[in-house]
């Protein structure tokens, strides 16, 4: 194995993850993406920015036979993308094709509109001028967007999911009121999760999630503690980081 690339396990070593040493590395986040799915056996998903495929690896780990495409940019976590569905047996499930989500739908001409139950994503978190770039080029795809990222995903996920299809995403928590003011006026059911490092921290991430064509109202849940006040895990944040279990909302 190149000394570029590690081997990392996920839900208690139901997975093993090739990730880049110096590249975007997926963690907590990816995982409790997953959790907040809800996907029955048999369905479609479209995951937007694969990157390594930590979401669609452990959301096909706790919902079987689902047919999930998985899209990046990035050719070279591509490939790395592609040894991890294999080296998890999930080739029948999982499949990634290249294309650049910020250029839009046009991107994807092979895709058929409305045909995935569910879509979802973990979009870069900050704007081009917020940071300093790190050297290496795939976190800097991975973290940085420019201004219109998020509408755009938006719309492509809204192209793409069936009528009645959930898109969830999960951000960073400044990003919220963009994300809320695009998924409500977009979709139904919306549902808010925020997550919390601890109840002490103000929330550092959240879960959005709506339904297309729905009418159902918006619905602000109790969130999620990633750490107790002694400092451990508490018992349904260990089933998902662990056994991979759907986050209860």
């Amino acid at each position: 194995m190149s000394k570029e690339i590690t081997k990392n396990k996920f839900l208690g070593g139901k997975l093993k993850v090739l990730q880049q040493r110096h590249g975007f590395r997926a963690g907590h986040d990816s995982v409790i993406l997953a959790s907040a799915i809800p996907a029955k056996e048999g369905e479609k998903c479209l995951d937007l920015g694969i990157g390594c495929g930590v979401v669609s690896l452990c959301l096909s780990q706790r919902v079987k036979n689902l047919k999930i495409v998985g899209i990046d940019n990035d050719a070279e976590v591509l490939n790395i993308t592609r040894r991890n569905i294999s080296m998890n047996d999930m080739d029948k499930n999982i499949t990634v094709i290249k294309g650049n989500l910020d250029r839009g739908i046009e991107d994807f001409p092979k895709l058929k509109r409305q045909t995935f139950n569910h879509v979802f994503s973990n979009p870069p978190y900050y704007l081009e001028d917020e940071i300093v770039f790190p050297l290496h080029e795939s976190k800097k795809n991975a973290y940085a967007r420019n201004k219109d990222t998020l509408k755009v995903w938006l719309k492509i996920a809204l192209t793409f999911v069936k009528s009645r299809g959930s898109v969830t995403f999960i951000n960073h928590i400044k990003n919220f009121p963009e994300m809320l003011n695009i998924f409500t006026s977009t979709m139904g059911d919306v549902k808010i999760t925020p997550i919390f490092s601890n109840r002490e921290k103000p929330a550092s991430r959240v879960i959005i999630s709506g339904t297309r064509d729905s009418k159902k109202p918006i619905r602000f849940n109790k969130g999620l503690v990633l750490n107790n006040k002694s400092g451990k895990t508490p018992k349904e944040v260990e089933n998902i980081l662990r056994n991979g279990t759907a986050l209860n909302y």
